[in-house]
């Protein structure tokens, strides 16, 4: 295969946080095993090895937990290392991974630097947001912490985004939210918005309201359109995506594309799934130490995760904005109706806000040039 995105979980779900809104503690309480432990090196050798045999222009290669630094410096050191061991045909490699920052120091950012990590660095905004929903094993705020983790990658000259989940909390104050991000010089901002549960018969309490959410798309929008207007550009992973995807690109985000892409997420053990999203027992597609990744990526199993999101809900189908929208990632169409997806939980957000900001994002593409995929 000529490409390959794996996202890897070399701690499981063990994390050193107690985040409120967590998916993952969602996704592992549906499991028979709920946590595979640490990944040991010998996986992760075979791991490599496998993947490097199988594909042959470019390997992503991302970190997720839990908490992915918990498994220890010495781990990413060993990766490097079977990397250039098993990399014989020269396949171009791109490294990442999502931390909430407190286990980073100066030996750590000088490792991330030097083998060119892109890190996601989870902080929700301003402290009374963040530290009332990211909090320690001991129930304490950790604001202070994730901002010290920051200046230590500015430092050295770490490339790093700022990962904020949009709760009910943060979508309350999206004024503060900005005046965050620019007293701190934070110029790369991803939003996610908080994930519903999987279950039928619960749901996230700290899930914003459709109604919420659009007004906090609609008005961080203006912020940073006011920006961008007074060449003060700050980007936000979402609108630059729905940017790029007005001026005749594919969006970088696969919830943006509409339909599933099946990739590589690999839990401690070796068990692989097709999303991040949905690594339960219903779709493990198999293990690297019995299974190749062209097999597993393209099995029955995985074909039947993607299928579903192949057919847009009814209302969506006539809706003016559908070619932008396209139906949303398919976690916040759940649950799955005689196999069919729900409409999108957030799809009033999404209706008000392209009416809103559709027509300026229209003007801002028109000036990408066609060799480049963001404003």
């Amino acid at each position: 295969m000529k490409a390959l995105s794996l996202l890897i979980k070399p701690a499981s779900g063990h994390c050193n946080l107690r985040c409120k809104y967590c998916f993952y503690v969602d996704v592992v309480s549906s499991r028979d095993e709920k946590n595979y432990g640490m990944m040991s090196l010998e996986t992760l050798e075979k791991l490599i090895k496998s993947a490097f045999a199988e594909v042959t222009q470019f390997c992503s290669i991302g970190f997720q937990g839990g908490e992915p630094t918990l498994a220890g410096l010495s781990f990413y050191r060993a990766l490097i290392k079977f990397v250039k061991k098993y990399n014989q045909k020269g396949v171009k490699v791109a490294y990442s991974v999502q931390t909430n920052g407190l286990l980073l120091d100066d030996e750590w950012a000088g490792f991330l630097a030097e083998n060119k990590f892109l890190v996601g660095l989870s902080i929700d905004a301003g402290k009374s947001v963040h530290d009332g929903m990211r909090i320690d094993t001991n129930g304490k705020g950790t604001h202070s912490k994730c901002l010290q983790a920051a200046r230590l990658l500015e430092k050295h000259k770490v490339d790093f985004n700022i990962l904020s989940v949009v709760s009910k909390g943060l979508a309350a104050h999206p004024d503060k939210a900005w005046q965050f991000y620019k007293q701190h010089g934070f110029r790369h901002i991803q939003f996610i918005p908080c994930l519903g549960a999987l279950s039928e018969d619960q749901d996230n309490p700290h899930l914003p309201s459709a109604q919420i959410y659009g007004k906090f798309l609609c008005r961080i929008f203006d912020l940073w359109y006011k920006d961008l207007a007074d060449n003060n550009y700050v980007s936000v992973r979402a609108f630059d995506n729905y940017v790029q995807m007005l001026a005749g690109f594919a969006p970088e985000n696969c919830a943006m594309s509409g339909i599933c892409n099946v990739y590589g997420l690999v839990e401690a053990n070796g068990n692989v799934y097709p999303c991040d999203f949905y690594a339960v027992d219903e779709y493990l597609l198999g293990n690297i130490h019995t299974h190749t990744f062209e097999g597993m990526l393209t099995d029955e199993v995985a074909n039947s995760f993607a299928a579903p999101s192949k057919e847009a809900d009814s209302h969506c189908k006539d809706c003016e904005h559908f070619f932008i929208c396209r139906g949303g990632c398919r976690r916040d169409r759940e649950p799955a109706v005689n196999g069919k997806l729900s409409l999108n939980r957030f799809c009033k957000a999404y209706k008000v806000f392209f009416s809103y900001a559709l027509p300026r994002m229209i003007s801002i593409a028109k000036s990408v040039p066609r060799n480049r995929h963001t404003v």
